[in-house]
């Protein structure tokens, strides 16, 4: 029980301050995204380094950083981006579950991160999250006017801040990580 806090609490922390990290980068205009999503890269760090149990931790930080960005008003352009929010943080675990199936998530080599696997990863699940939420949020309406726009911007942002957070992370936190036993 213990481990599992501790994991949670530090996958909570990943999301939560990488996204508030970005807030400058941050459009009025939801059918466009961040230009470096970096919470994409701490919610697929968190499974890949604790387990699915981290779950709980990503979508919490994730959820309060959304409540703390859009403010305190509730208004329905919210409830998409917590559909959204949810969307982020199960892709990765569906993206390693697919890997797994074809036995390509051989992420971590004897201390040593498997980086062709990751960007894999990365890509895959930010593919997942941006097609998901194609289904969920509004389109050709008022919402997300521009469907084409709304792909291309989401699948590179969470593909560019994925890759940025992890390797940073990676390198920053490696001997700990090793030391540790979770890579």
């Amino acid at each position: 029980m213990k481990q599992f806090l501790w994991f949670n609490a530090i996958a909570f922390v990943m999301v939560f301050v990488s996204r508030l990290i970005i807030v400058p980068f941050d459009h009025t205009n939801i059918s466009i995204a961040n230009y470096i999503w970096l919470p994409m890269g701490a919610a697929i760090l968190a499974p890949l380094l604790f387990g699915f149990k981290s779950f709980p931790g990503v979508v919490s930080g994730y959820f309060l950083a959304t409540f703390i960005t859009k403010g305190f008003v509730w208004e329905s352009v919210h409830i998409y981006s917590y559909m959204g929010k949810f969307i982020d943080s199960l892709a990765p675990i569906v993206s390693i579950l697919m890997m797994r199936v074809f036995h390509l998530s051989d992420f971590f080599d004897s201390g040593k991160a498997n980086y062709a696997h990751i960007m894999f990863l990365v890509i895959l699940a930010s593919l997942i999250a941006t097609f998901a939420k194609v289904f969920v949020y509004p389109m050709q309406g008022k919402l997300i006017p521009d469907p084409v726009l709304f792909i291309q911007s989401y699948a590179a942002s969470d593909i560019f801040g994925g890759i940025v957070f992890i390797y940073i992370a990676l390198k920053i936190f490696e001997p700990i990580l090793i030391k540790e036993k979770l890579i």
